[in-house]
């Protein structure tokens, strides 16, 4: 998780737009991930309105993209985002974003 959110900063000092697309293995961040992110989301939030395009999640499992979901639901990004079964699918997403071609969720 450190080295996630070290990384993540390290976009955001850079001041240039892009899309944060990740891949969740086999779980679900537990609750002190989820309050970690939600944490780093609320302290950076006005540097990641003005970089960052759009937040896709790949979620390969069903029942944890629905679970996601609700998660997202309760604490939204204040960017566009999405959750995808494939790579493929976020890839496609977060390049329409980059291009200007999308303006919202998938």
């Amino acid at each position: 998780m450190d080295r996630i959110l070290a990384e993540v900063e390290s976009y955001l000092r850079r001041q240039r737009p892009y899309v944060l697309l990740f891949q969740l293995g086999q779980g679900l961040p537990d609750a002190a991930q989820r309050k970690r992110l939600t944490d780093h989301m609320r302290q950076n939030e006005a540097a990641i309105v003005r970089v960052v395009k759009g937040l896709g999640v790949v979620v390969p499992s069903t029942i944890a993209r629905k679970l996601m979901t609700a998660i997202l639901w309760f604490a939204p990004p204040a960017v566009p985002h999405a959750l995808f079964a494939t790579t493929a699918e976020a890839q496609a997403w977060g390049e329409a974003l980059i291009q200007g071609k999308r303006s919202n969720a998938a």
